[in-house]
């Protein structure tokens, strides 16, 4: 019976190890939460507060609307913080931010935030 008990439990510790070596880490996402300013004129900069916002999490930023996207020129990134330029084409109107991931498998992420691009 020992036997039988120490032999499940060796086997239960090689099956909790083994999947330990097989799982991965889920991977940080970027989140943007705040805005300042929360509008402007194309080519002006806007700072963008929130979470994993630098280079290694965020590869592009792009204001979105209606079936439009618009890449921005990031200007300059942290982890907290990200500054982007309005690009010139963009009209006036509310826009949402998107960013695109940067790693091994880039993806498209809407945030949760808009800007107004006025006249």
């Amino acid at each position: 019976m020992t036997r039988l008990l120490l032999a499940l439990l060796l086997m239960a510790a090689t099956l909790i190890q083994a999947s330990d070596k097989n799982d991965q880490a889920w991977p940080t996402t970027p989140v943007m939460r705040s805005a300042e300013p929360a509008a402007g004129k194309p080519g002006e900069i806007i700072t963008v507060t929130g979470d994993y916002l630098d280079k290694t999490h965020v590869a592009e930023v792009y204001l979105t609307a209606g079936g439009v996207d618009l890449k921005a020129e990031i200007v300059s990134q942290s982890v907290k913080t990200l500054k982007f330029k309005i690009p010139a084409e963009a009209k006036p109107g509310r826009f949402c931010l998107m960013v695109l991931t940067a790693g091994n498998s880039p993806k498209f992420i809407e945030q949760p935030l808009n800007i107004q691009v006025a006249e």
